[in-house]
């Protein structure tokens, strides 16, 4: 009987030691796998009051801000875009459809400033970048455009979102399609 205690002891020992390791691992784990959902839902609520206080219809902003994986960087672009005579309805539903906000919202706002773009064209403006996949570079190739070649800056944003890169230039053994039927 002294022996089968003995065993009884150590076993338990060492089952108290294993729990106590394997403890010290999942709670810290437990920690990282529950949400954060105060502070998710305290940036939620910040996105949507910025984006109403911009012109922003309020269940268009709360359902935006909701949806957002960062309602700050969403909220930001809203903001910025509407410095310039952008609506706010106009400037969710872009910032909204984009992965690179602050660059859509930097495009926007330097070819507004630079060009002076004036009253009417921000549309245009918007939906120039909106449709850019690099919209910074775009912004620049406008610029550059606009001031250097002296071409209008609607035609320098037609012909920088014409500016692609065609196949052989990506895989040298393609024709691109320009190529191969010549006219």
């Amino acid at each position: 009987m002294v022996v089968s205690e003995k065993y009884n002891l150590i076993a338990m020992q060492i089952f108290l030691k294993a729990f106590g390791w394997t403890s010290l691992v999942s709670f810290p784990l437990f920690l990282l796998a529950t949400p954060n959902s105060p502070a998710l839902a305290g940036s939620v609520g910040i996105c949507a009051e910025d984006m109403i206080s911009s012109g922003v219809a309020k269940l268009s902003a709360a359902s935006a801000c909701s949806d957002a994986l960062d309602p700050s960087d969403l909220a930001s672009c809203v903001i910025d875009i509407t410095a310039t005579d952008i609506k706010g309805d106009d400037a969710l539903q872009a910032c909204y459809r984009v992965r690179r906000t602050d660059e859509l919202a930097s495009c926007v706002t330097t070819i507004s400033s630079d060009l002076a773009a004036g009253k009417g064209k921000s549309d245009l403006v918007l939906d120039s970048c909106r449709r850019s996949l690099l919209p910074e570079r775009h912004a620049e190739c406008t610029l550059d455009l606009s001031t250097v070649a002296k071409i209008s800056p609607e035609e320098a944003m037609k012909s920088c979102l014409a500016a692609e890169i065609t196949p052989g230039m990506v895989s040298p053994g393609m024709v691109s399609p320009v190529e191969a039927n010549p006219q």
